[in-house]
């Protein structure tokens, strides 16, 4: 008899202990969901758009106010990865006339609240264009957007080197760097697409390919959305063009 009431502590205690893991480990993976939530949530809320299903155009015009080209970005997917998430986006750029011009995409990356852009999409669609039957090899360093962008912040620079190589030779090398970039002010701005609540930065621009250019630009971005108005300033600081958010879809 005494045997079998030490089996059955035993198997009292086993089964205390069983219950006791079951609650731990179910704390445990609600914690873990609390945080994954938190930093999704934190790349949502930044002033770069951040969250699956988000599409935006961008419509750019010349001094005259006449049509250039329109952009559009749609984020595709957001993925987990170490440390943060992953967003894919796709994007076209179409002419005056809605000609396509290029097709393509590029990927986001989001880490402590701050957004990683890979600049490789920032280059002008149709330069890029002509080398779309080319071996491409890009590397360089991510645009980062932080989650409190306040005026007064100095950010960090940014730059991509592209080589466009046929038969393993280099035809082409492009280099873009951005620098001088600060958080100036904040100010309410109205395009097409709404009225939005907006962080102005400016910063430099050095494209080195056949040809060199240098140029400025001030872009005023709002949460959650990313850019809703643009301009492209000469030397001398008169605006070259003009570019506005036309259509968002959160």
């Amino acid at each position: 008899m005494r045997c079998i009431s030490q089996n059955v502590q035993r198997m009292d205690y086993l089964k205390s202990k069983t219950t006791s893991m079951k609650k731990i480990l179910l704390a445990l993976n609600l914690l873990l969901s609390f945080y994954t939530i938190k930093g999704q949530n934190a790349c949502e809320v930044n002033y770069i758009a951040f969250k699956k299903g988000v599409s935006i155009e961008l419509t750019n015009y010349d001094k005259k106010g006449k049509i250039n080209t329109v952009q559009r970005q749609e984020i595709n997917s957001i993925e987990a990865i170490d440390g943060g998430f992953e967003a894919k986006t796709s994007m076209a750029f179409y002419d005056k006339k809605g000609k396509t011009i290029s097709e393509g995409g590029y990927d986001m990356k989001c880490r402590n609240g701050v957004v990683y852009i890979d600049m490789t999409g920032m280059l002008d669609p149709k330069a890029m264009e002509a080398f779309k039957d080319m071996e491409m090899e890009a590397k360089g360093t991510a645009l980062e957007f932080p989650l409190n962008l306040r005026p007064g912040m100095t950010l960090p620079d940014g730059d991509v080197n592209i080589k466009a190589k046929s038969s393993g030779l280099t035809l082409v090398n492009i280099t873009m760097s951005i620098t001088n970039r600060k958080v100036e002010k904040a100010e309410t701005i109205t395009t097409p697409a709404g009225t939005f609540d907006c962080i102005k930065v400016t910063q430099d621009v050095d494209l080195k390919s056949v040809i060199r250019k240098k140029y400025g630009m001030e872009t005023w971005y709002a949460l959650g959305v990313g850019v809703v108005k643009s301009h492209t300033l000469d030397k001398a600081g008169e605006i070259e063009n003009t570019e506005l958010l036309t259509k968002l879809e959160k």
